[in-house]
């Protein structure tokens, strides 16, 4: 009866962690969230021609501008918008779904709006 409950209250507690593991991360990409409020800091930023859009993520989240490089992978396939290379200033006040779109941007308009 013991090893019974014992068990049951294992399995309870790895459900409720993968429950609230799913809600988090649907949260971070499903809820537009910036890192900082308004006005943030601007951070330089020069993607390589070739990085991966993981290694991008992972270059965002090391700088400040992202907490989450999943949600940034994730909502990079779901808008499908591809980074380009190039030197851009993004704000840490930007979501990812606007810093998607300035990193998925001709050259000319590769400025944050919030400088």
């Amino acid at each position: 009866m013991a090893v019974r409950l014992l068990i049951t209250a294992c399995l309870l507690f790895v459900l409720f962690r993968g429950v609230f593991a799913a809600y988090r991360f649907g949260h971070d990409v499903f809820y537009q969230q910036s890192v900082e409020a308004a006005p943030g800091r601007d951070i330089d930023v020069r993607i390589p021609e070739g990085q991966s859009t993981e290694e991008t993520a992972k270059q965002l989240k090391e700088l400040g501008l992202i907490r989450d490089t999943w949600a940034f992978r994730v909502q990079s396939l779901f808008l499908g918008r591809k980074v380009r290379a190039g030197e851009y200033r993004l704000n840490t006040s930007e979501t990812i779904d606007e810093m998607l779109e300035l990193l998925s941007t001709a050259p000319e308009k590769r400025r944050s709006g919030k400088s």
